[in-house]
């Protein structure tokens, strides 16, 4: 969980919606983690729930699991791929799902689908690929105690040239087969990645720097006066989560603030701009914002 995301506390337990992912809204999941307030990471169960209905919204619950989900991704034919605090690759829901315990020993952090059976996955001191066939799973995980910790990946077409970014500015390549450590100026957490039509991926960092990568070198694009965690591409332009309460585009070299709201979180998902933290998300079309408090029922 992002250090700045917001809990809605209810009684004593706290609800975060922890990941938001799909590829159509009639196929969205979220994760949505569920703790103890004052209790340790052993006591966090996770829940995951799709949208059932678009208008009105009505969420339903597909599967609880008592373990911390950190990241989700979903295929294009609908099935959930998550990542655990404590190292392990999920695949699935419920009876029908599988768990692949990785050699993470510090956990994972997020992942990246490169196809639907095709996964990378990143973590403190841990970049790897997982790929899954008819009766066999490839688990290639490499440990990495590099510049830094990774905390997200992205790609664009397949694995082959997906970058992961952390901690200490340090950024990764992938070429297919080994990842590639190299040295930047950033000298912030890069908390997020996403890459753009314009062929390279942008980076949000904790200490309110955006950047972008070209494929050699980190460039410094513009700077906010709040951290940013989280980037998305979404029609043409790039967007960021500046503090706790303002989504911005990018504008040349600087971040233009276009909504506020109590979120931590964006991607574009099925060309709507998609926000969440604490409890709520929402949705823009371009025109309007919908959405609210996540209801269970």
């Amino acid at each position: 969980m992002h250090d700045d995301e917001i809990a809605e506390t209810t009684g004593e337990i706290d609800v975060t919606i922890a990941a938001v992912a799909g590829v159509a809204l009639d196929a969205l999941h979220v994760a949505v983690t569920i703790a103890p307030r004052g209790g340790d990471v052993e006591e966090v169960g996770t829940l995951i729930a799709h949208l059932a209905h678009v208008e009105p919204v009505r969420w339903e619950a597909r599967a609880s699991y008592d373990e911390w989900i950190v990241g989700l991704a979903v295929t294009s034919t609908g099935t959930p791929y998550a990542v655990t605090a404590d190292g392990a690759l999920r695949v699935g829901l419920g009876a029908d799902g599988r768990r692949y315990p990785l050699p993470a020993r510090r956990g994972l952090a997020g992942l990246w689908l490169a196809a639907d059976d095709d996964v990378l996955v990143c973590g403190p001191g841990v970049l790897g690929r997982v790929r899954l066939g008819r009766g066999r799973v490839i688990i290639d995980v490499t440990d990495d105690e590099g510049p830094g910790d990774a905390c997200a990946v992205a790609g664009r077409d397949g694995a082959r040239g997906a970058i992961a970014v952390g901690t200490h500015g340090a950024v990764w390549s992938y070429d297919g087969a080994e990842w590639i450590a190299h040295e930047t100026a950033a000298r912030e957490t890069l908390q997020d990645v996403a890459w753009h039509v314009d062929g390279r991926a942008y980076v949000a960092g904790a200490d309110g720097g955006l950047f972008a990568w070209d494929g050699t070198a980190l460039t410094a694009i513009a700077r906010a006066d709040a951290p940013l965690s989280a980037v998305t591409s979404w029609r043409g332009d790039v967007y960021v989560v500046s503090g706790r309460a303002a989504i911005a585009r990018l504008d040349g070299d600087r971040l233009t603030a276009i909504k506020a709201l109590p979120v931590s979180r964006l991607r574009a998902i099925d060309d709507h701009l998609v926000v969440w933290g604490g409890s709520l998300v929402a949705r823009h079309d371009g025109t309007g914002w919908w959405g609210g408090p996540l209801h269970l029922p």
